[in-house]
């Protein structure tokens, strides 16, 4: 809390001075721990992009019981990522902790509008994050 009043108290005595505020930017959030925590909304390394994206939180695997859950989790994430472009393939990492799915895009373009859409975006009470990948695993 000392620390976004200090920001706020900043931003205040700049605007005073006729200055422009400096705004955070990607590491926007600082935890009770002290520690930095990326902004959800931004796309990880979007000054590099590409046709593969990473979105984390879409699920907790400790958490899904259902028989079948990943190939539904899939469905739904292409039916709703595919009015973006055509995705090459989606790769949901079931075992893995971080409810990642990985996808692949036809264009950087329709990665870029979907790692957008998607970024900071909330799934079944999980605040999605969204970075660009130089490849999917096999």
């Amino acid at each position: 809390p000392t620390a976004q009043l200090n920001s706020v108290a900043e931003a205040a005595l700049d605007m005073a001075l006729g200055e422009t505020p400096t705004v955070p930017t990607q590491e926007a959030t600082t935890a009770a721990t002290g520690e930095v925590v990326p902004d959800a909304k931004i796309v990880g390394r979007s000054e590099n992009p590409s046709t593969h994206i990473l979105v984390h939180n879409m699920f907790d695997k400790d958490e899904e019981t259902e028989q079948g859950w990943e190939e539904d989790i899939k469905l739904d994430f292409e039916e709703e990522c595919s009015q973006y472009g055509k995705i090459f393939s989606v790769l949901v990492m079931s075992k893995e902790p971080g409810g990642k799915i990985y996808a692949s895009f036809d264009s950087v373009d329709s990665a870029t509008n979907c790692a957008k859409a998607l970024a900071g975006r909330w799934f079944d009470k999980r605040q999605l994050r969204v970075e660009f990948v130089d490849s999917v695993p096999n």
